[in-house]
């Protein structure tokens, strides 16, 4: 009798302790990882999410780009290419558009100082390669002439073709010349260079 009450209390123990091994990995253990795995799809599901939505964006962000691309190239059409040393489409030409404009209106250029010293801030495009740059010199000019040929002047450069752009302007009566303003004048110009 003491045998089979050992025994018995063996197994009782026994069961016991399967028993609390089973509720330790089932109860405690799994879920735990079940926990875990359900963080983790519910992060895989944002994931993917924000993927999509990256995605959706992708070809507005790269149609966006293409404009931009082709808006750079026609700009060809008003900046000088940097490499050309001859003919239409140099930096010469811009400087002897100035000036042909000043004549046109009835201003004398006095002093004509072109800067040519890239003034034009750099902008980061991330990783990739720029084969492109814009470069922006510094005109700067004093000249006279009557108020109405001074403003033609100004209004003229800022609607010709060709970009140029008055950064900023000094007016002074001067008292030799009856009606007539002296002005100083600064300018901005622009060279287009391609690195292929």
């Amino acid at each position: 009798m003491n045998r089979s009450r050992s025994i018995f209390i063996l197994l009782v123990t026994l069961l016991v302790i399967a028993i609390l091994y089973w509720v330790y990995s089932v109860v405690i253990v799994d879920r735990a990882q079940f926990k875990k795995v359900k963080r983790e799809r519910i992060e895989a599901e944002n994931n993917l999410k924000r993927l999509s939505e990256e995605r959706a964006n992708y070809v507005a962000i790269k149609q966006s780009r293409d404009v931009q691309v082709a808006n750079f190239d026609t700009l060809k059409l008003h900046i000088p290419l940097k490499a050309n040393s001859y003919g239409n489409n140099t930096y010469i030409k811009t400087l002897d558009i100035i000036r042909d404009v000043a004549a046109k209106n009835n201003v004398t250029i006095d002093a004509f100082k072109p800067i040519l010293v890239n003034t034009f801030p750099e902008i980061p495009i991330g990783e990739s390669t720029i084969t492109k740059a814009i470069e922006r010199y510094i005109v700067e000019l004093e000249c006279h002439g009557d108020y109405m040929a001074i403003g033609g002047f100004f209004q003229d450069l800022q609607s010709h073709e060709r970009i140029i752009n008055l950064l900023k302007f000094n007016l002074e009566t001067e008292f030799g010349i009856d009606g007539g303003l002296f002005c100083e004048a600064t300018l901005y110009t622009y060279v287009l260079s391609e690195n292929n």
